[in-house]
């Protein structure tokens, strides 16, 4: 047996059900067999798994014992010549396999290979190859002279990024997420080192594999779609503190055994200020729309607001100034000017609501409601400003403050023309309808010229999505096409073979998880915001009235602990009835002290339950849940 596979997954479902189709397709000709090792998933995979690949060698396991004992589960078992790590959130090309068996059969000093990756909006990963991480090579990455300098061969040996990215090279290590390994060499040097849980592993056991007398080498003639962390977001701070930590066992374990531990000190100073530096991003990401109103508000009362009466000065200070900010932001952040997707009729109603409190809070300072001219001013003031900001973001394509609202979309669709029909008609439900539309045969992508013209069409014409078909392109082409078309400027979208699913980057659209109203369901920001609003106002209400009420609920303690657990957002009061039923894929909420089901007084049959629970999520309206409270106000103290 040439080669077995091994994938690792962890609540990626869709994701992994994709590669498995890759995986057996680049299996074709190249005698192995595929593990799937399943770190105790909740959504499902398991059993997707034992439905779709019976012919998968499956590891269910009762907890989640992390990357590196997950993968040791599999290779104990392996029976190939060579053994593949392989993540869940790729795709394989077709020749892969043969290409990479072929070269490390030609060569028994290779104990180890990576491929070319790229991710899923067609751009080279560099971490495809890299570098051993000594001290000074981790210092420059740490203090960001690798960021700065990647080509240098000083600098940016973290990424090797002085050797060409379409050239077989000898690097130092091989990336987790697609490492091909000699089984001999396994044997000699050891399987992944069990003290790194996740992240690390694949430094650690390719700086053996070299200890070993072995050779590490990339080989860019394989190619792989790489998602790139579609369960663990490098932004957040728990990343951080993973790597880094990983960072801290890999340099303990081979740097500074014998000597000082500098480079642990500095790592561990690292992980602080990226912590930092991660909490500060996801702050500014946040808060970006907030704070450019704030500036260019305050900016243009401080020059037109005196004129009008707005903003006055006073012993050299402005007056009025701070009142009129907060009024302005609360509004607009209350009616939804901050949510995305970015609609300005949101920012319209806002400025208006704060510019009727303002004057309400100038009729009492003043005791004289403010003249027109003042008031047409401030709304004037504050919807320009607001239309200039996500106008001037949208202009400059920032991620996220695209103002074509979903239903407006312009979308191109690769493919036959009846996989290319079904594929729109699923996304113009799961878009809420399609703005305009263009569909291209296969055969665009098999001459450069034609594939060049489609990339500049895509990008004059203002492209937001491109998708292709999986039935009748085969996984080569389609990472092909993702290299050739990246510059477009669109995103990229995977049509499964089935036509039941497409996959993205950072989402998966398929009819069995749509919610058919957008506007109300119970996910999008303002029923969120609609929510939780009611909770607090309804909890306040019942505890200013609690002598009263409390004789009406039949578990008084439980009802006096809800009304602080919801108080503190932490419960909910109307959420889905837990018992499990067929719907399996809904929006998350917190846990409710009621639901429809209970309230309603229904029984709980699966039925039931799976209607009850899909129609809240769709169709959420603050009303319903002030009827299930007073249904089922008996029931509060559960």
């Amino acid at each position: 047996m040439k080669l077995s596979v091994i994938i690792v997954n962890y609540n990626v479902r869709a994701y992994l059900e994709q590669c498995l189709r890759a995986v057996f397709a680049a299996m074709e000709g190249v005698p192995g067999e595929v593990f799937v090792v399943d770190n105790q998933s909740t959504d499902g995979s398991v059993e997707m798994v034992r439905e779709r690949f019976p012919q998968v060698r499956l590891l269910a396991n009762a907890e989640n014992v992390g990357f590196s004992r997950a993968n040791n589960q599999a290779i104990r078992q392996a029976k190939g010549d060579h053994v593949l790590l392989l993540n869940p959130d790729t795709i394989v090309g077709e020749d892969v396999f043969r290409t990479v068996v072929a070269y490390m059969d030609a060569d028994p000093k290779v104990g180890g290979v990576g491929v070319k990756m790229i991710d899923g909006t067609g751009r080279f990963l560099p971490e495809s190859k890299r570098g051993l991480p000594t001290p000074a090579v981790a210092f420059y990455k740490i203090i960001g002279l690798a960021r700065l300098f990647p080509r240098s061969s000083v600098f940016g040996r973290y990424h090797l990024g002085h050797l060409p990215e379409d050239r077989t090279a000898r690097i130092e290590i091989l990336s987790g997420a697609c490492m091909f390994l000699r089984k001999r060499t396994l044997d000699e040097v050891g399987l992944l080192d069990e003290s790194f849980f996740m992240y690390g592993e694949d430094i650690d056991l390719s700086y053996r594999i070299t200890l070993g007398g072995y050779e590490n080498h990339y080989v860019p003639q394989a190619r792989i779609l790489h998602y790139k962390g579609e369960s663990t977001k490098k932004s957040s701070v728990n990343y951080v503190f993973v790597f880094y930590n990983a960072m801290a066992i890999f340099a303990r374990k081979h740097f500074t055994r014998k000597g000082p531990d500098l480079f642990g000190a500095l790592i561990r100073g690292a992980i602080y200020l990226s912590a930092a530096g991660a909490l500060l991003s996801r702050f500014f990401h946040r808060a970006l729309l907030p704070l450019l109103d704030a500036l260019a508000l305050a900016a243009l009362l401080l020059l037109a607001g005196p004129h009008v009466g707005v903003v006055q000065w006073a012993d050299g200070a402005p007056r009025h100034l701070l009142p009129f900010l907060s009024a302005a932001l609360t509004c607009l952040a209350l009616f939804g000017a901050y949510d995305r997707p970015i609609r300005l009729g949101h920012a319209v109603k806002g400025a208006t609501a704060a510019t009727l409190l303002m004057a309400a809070w100038w009729s009492w300072r003043m005791q004289a409601w403010p003249g027109t001219w003042a008031l047409l001013t401030c709304l004037g003031l504050m919807t320009g400003t607001a239309f200039a900001i996500r106008g001037l973001l949208h202009l400059l394509r920032v991620k996220g403050y695209a103002l074509r609202p979903s239903h407006r979309l312009r979308i191109a669709a690769i493919g036959s023309p009846d996989r290319a029909r079904q594929a729109l008609e699923l996304l113009w439900q799961t878009h809420f309808g399609l703005g305009r539309q263009l569909v291209e045969d296969p055969e665009v992508l098999q001459r450069t010229k034609r594939t060049a013209d489609l990339c500049r069409s895509l990008r004059d014409q203002r492209y937001d999505e491109v998708v292709l078909c999986a039935g009748d392109l085969s996984w080569a082409a389609i990472i092909d096409a993702l290299e050739r078309l990246r510059t477009s400027g669109a995103a990229f979208k995977i049509a499964q073979p089935d036509g039941l699913a497409i996959i993205s980057p950072n989402s998966i659209e398929s009819l069995q998880d749509l919610l058919v109203l957008e506007a109300h369901a119970v996910n999008s920001p303002a029923a969120r915001r609609t929510k939780r609003i009611a909770d607090v106002v309804v909890a306040a209400l019942l505890a200013l009235t609690l002598p009263i009420n409390l004789w009406f609920v039949r578990q008084r303690s439980g009802y006096v602990a809800n009304l602080w657990q919801v108080l503190l957002g932490r419960r909910t009061w109307v959420s889905y009835h837990r018992q499990p039923a067929r719907t399996t894929k809904l929006p998350p909420l917190r846990r409710g002290v009621l639901d429809p089901v209970r309230a309603l007084g229904l029984p709980a049959d699966a039925l039931v339950v799976d209607r009850l629970n899909l129609m809240y999520a769709k169709d959420y309206r603050v009303w319903d849940d002030l009827r299930y409270i007073r249904r089922g106000f008996a029931l509060m103290g559960s």
